[in-house]
Parts: C-alpha cells; structure tokens; sequence
C-alpha cells in the first residue's frame, strides 16, 4: 500500500546513527554527489574503494582508494554506498557478492535538479504520490511504484530487485506494437532505442528521433544507413517545448543534456522546438529519455497527444519530483489514460519508465 511509504526510515537518518565505518564504493560524479549528500546530513566518510583495477594509485576526496579486500582487512565490518550507476551483468553480480558480505546499500541521488529524495520529500510531495498510485492500471504497476519509492528512500536493493521487470514484458504488456507503426524516439543516442523497438514492432512505416548531441547524431544517421532503415527521419534537435536556442552539455554519451551537473563539461549553443512542428502524421509510440529535460519534452508533444493519442514511455528517475510530476501531466495532456510503471535492471532506480496509453472502450480508442 502506498501509505507505507510515510513508515519507513529514510537511508540519510539511518546513516547518521549508525556506528559503523561508512565507506564508498567507486569514484566519480556519483560518488561526488553521495560525499555532498553525506555532508549536508552531517554523515561522516571513512573511506574509498574502487572494482579491481580501478584503485591504484588514487586519492578521492583526500581518501587513498583501495581495493575491496583491502577495505575489508582495514574497516571489518562497514556499511558500503554504492557511489555510481550500472546495469552492466557482471558490474550488478559483483554488487550482489559484495551485498551478501557486508551491508551494502544504492543512495538516490538525482541525476539533474536539487535536493534528496528522503523522508521529508516523501511526506511533503505524499498526496502527490497518491495521485499517480491510485491511477496506474495493473497490480504489477502498483506494486513496482511503492517498491521503487521505498528504494529510492532506504537505498535498500532489494526492493529495486522486487520492481524488476524485463524490457520484453513492457513490449508484450503495455506497448503491443502494430503493424506498420511509426515509432518517435526522443533522446536516441546512436539508435540502441530504434534497434530495440524494430525487433518488437511487426512492421514500421517510418521512425523520426531526435538526438541533439551532433557526435551521437552521427552515429545515428550511421547506424541508418548500415541497418537499411529507408523510412527514417533524424532531427538533430534538442525536443522542448517551444523554439529555443539552449545551452547543451555535450559528452558525446548517453548523458549529454540541456542541463546538467557534470563537473568540466564542454558546452555548446543547440536550437531546440517542439517535437509537435516535427510530427505531422500519426504517431504509434513514442519514446522519451531526454536526461532531465523530459518535462519540457512533454509539453512540446501537446498537439501530437491530442491529435494521434500515440502510447508513451517516459524516464521517470532524471529528477526526484519526476516520479509524480511526469505521470500526473501524462493524465493532464490525455485528459485521461491508462498507465503502468516499469523498471528494468539498473542499480540505482534509474532505467524506470511511465507508460501511458489512450484508454480502450467497446473496441474504441479514447
């Protein structure tokens, strides 16, 4: 139930009185932002350490990294913060081994906005959480919601483990693609999203993406012509919610975004607009990771919502107030629909999507 999220100890208080050492595992903008958490919470960090191969020679945050055997002979018993995201098999068994040896835990750290996901923000933003739960269309999604919230708030893995689902369910389940479908993709880095949809999809009758970053839009133009894909319109825009010149992050990755808190990234001018001024036939389905620009990305899809009611999935981990705040206008910009949470292997929560789908009557679509 979803009330049970208002009982739960959030990690950052269990943290602060624990008596246990507390040391990270692994480097980088993660772990930046979990020493930052720690600190604005009076937390106190005993140590780093890195996967093999990754420790040697490195000093984090004035901590010498070691390795985890070494942290082990060292601290004992200690209480390990994961401190980076994967979803990479052999990164999330190592995870698992460590977690059956010592007391492991995934912090919640946005990726974009201010702010932490903890019990404060749970109580404030409850009836908004409300909202969305009462409204989502399965058990499965209902069970997934809570799971993932009480994830995100103790930064125990189990109930990230409990939430996972496969990418083959969602398609099966939720998206059913017909035949010759057009599929959107919003954030289609160099096409792994295309790669994945073409084998769901029957047949597709025309794919349009957009990816702003020029280096992973030439991979995508690329990964075009090599597949055969005839039917593809790329835009090398930033999708938005209305013409716009931005300033772009560019790391030539998945993580290349419109705003961003990468430390030493180069940033570039973009022109961004609507995605409503580059869809001018139906669209089946459309797919939104847009790195925290989701929102805007959204309110730039009004008209093709209106006009077409294509099925949507949209990330819902880039910032804390998207776990609510991306559902609700979903439900706004459809006047009403169905909608399902699903959450694929990835620690921390992220890789967790909204489905939101015109809702069937007697064989009509709404």
């Amino acid at each position: 139930m979803i009330e049970n999220i208002l009982n739960v100890c959030d990690l950052w208080t269990f943290l602060k009185n624990s008596a246990k050492p507390i040391l990270l595992y692994g480097m980088g903008d993660g772990a930046d932002k979990v020493i930052a958490a720690c600190v604005s919470k009076g937390i106190e960090i005993s140590g780093v350490f890195a996967s093999d191969g990754f420790s040697k020679n490195k000093i984090f945050h004035g901590f010498e990294v070691t390795d985890y055997t070494t942290a082990k002979r060292n601290f004992g018993d200690f209480i390990v913060l994961m401190s980076f995201a994967s979803s990479r098999e052999e990164v999330i068994d190592n995870v698992l081994k460590i977690a059956g040896e010592s007391e492991l835990y995934c912090p919640d750290v946005p990726v974009f906005g201010e702010g932490l996901f903890d019990s404060d923000f749970v109580r404030e933003n409850f009836e908004k959480f409300r909202f969305v739960y009462e409204r989502l269309s399965d058990e499965l999604s209902k069970k997934n919601y809570v799971n993932l919230i009480l994830g995100k708030l103790t930064g125990n893995i189990k109930y990230l483990l409990d939430a996972e689902t496969s990418v083959s369910e969602a398609y099966e389940s939720i998206i059913k693609p017909g035949k010759d479908s057009h599929y959107v993709d919003i954030g289609a880095y160099t096409g792994d999203t295309i790669r994945e949809y073409l084998g769901f999809a029957k047949n597709v009758s025309r794919i349009t993406a957009f990816e702003p970053d020029i280096k992973n839009y030439s991979k995508l133009v690329k990964f075009a012509e090599e597949s055969g894909i005839s039917t593809a319109h790329f835009h090398n825009v930033a999708a938005w919610d209305k013409k716009e010149t931005l300033t772009f992050y560019s790391r030539s990755g998945r993580n290349s975004a419109g705003t961003t808190s990468h430390k030493n990234v180069k940033s570039i001018e973009i022109q961004a607009d609507a995605a409503d001024k580059y869809i001018d036939e139906k669209a089946d389905f459309i797919n939104i990771d847009a790195e925290g620009s989701d929102r805007n990305v959204l309110l730039g899809l009004k008209e093709t919502i209106k006009n077409y009611s294509p099925a949507v999935s949209c990330a819902i981990y880039h910032r804390n107030e998207d776990f609510f705040d991306i559902p609700m206008l979903l439900f706004e910009l459809y006047g009403e629909c169905e909608l399902y949470v699903r959450h694929f292997r990835y620690f921390p929560a992220w890789d967790t999507n909204i489905y939101a789908k015109p809702i069937q009557r007697h064989g009509e679509t709404k």
